[in-house]
């Protein structure tokens, strides 16, 4: 898919699409320096991270709804939700440099993100409609991170890669959760994961 087509087919403005043009160039800047991404996934960014979060578009209907990236690192899918009018995105990472990163985002392109510092399983008293997540844990892990953050509606919105099958296998065992699984549209290798109704197996 060309960069037109996916922002023919995700309906982005004309600003929506400097602000995604203005981050992937300080993306690109501030890679060549602190390792914010994989750097082959900077030859086609328009697929491997803009399509890759703007395919979570569609699942998430309520603009002011809270949203959780959670293990953020670059700001992705975050950023790009809140430039699509995602209002209320938190961006949680251990990583002072990525978080500093989003900050830096934040303030040049005059987004509402609220970046945290902090280490998912320590950072407390925080509840959100929609928690979204790419490239950070096995799925075990995930819904071991996600548990805290629940409120009784939450929806989990994770893109997974090729061992999508096995890990949903393995938290079978341990989890009760409702599961629709989508075809990623950036890459025919990954799934998007649409999560509800998760609790732990006693």
């Amino acid at each position: 898919m060309t960069r037109d087509e996916i922002t023919q087919n995700f309906l982005l403005s004309k600003k929506q699409q400097n602000l995604i043009e203005k981050y992937l160039v300080f993306l690109k800047q501030h890679n060549s320096h602190t390792n914010l991404v994989g750097k082959s996934t900077m030859v086609q960014p328009w697929i491997s991270h803009v399509l890759d979060s703007l395919q979570i578009l569609p699942h998430i209907k309520t603009k002011n709804a809270s949203i959780l990236d959670m293990g953020t690192g670059a700001g992705l899918p975050g950023v790009i939700l809140n430039i699509c009018g995602h209002s209320n995105v938190t961006l949680i990472d251990s990583n002072g440099k990525k978080i500093n990163f989003i900050k830096l985002i934040n303030s040049e392109l005059d987004l509402n993100l609220n970046p945290v510092l902090g280490r998912l399983e320590k950072i407390n008293n925080l509840r959100f409609d929609f928690i979204t997540s790419r490239a950070l844990a096995s799925l075990d892990k995930l819904f071991t991170y996600s548990q805290k953050y629940l409120k009784k509606n939450t929806v989990l919105i994770f893109l997974k890669g090729k061992t999508v099958n096995e890990e949903i296998n393995f938290v079978r065992k341990k989890w009760f959760f409702d599961i629709n699984k989508h075809q990623s549209i950036s890459d025919q290798r990954g799934s998007i994961l649409i999560i509800k109704n998760l609790k732990k197996n006693d």
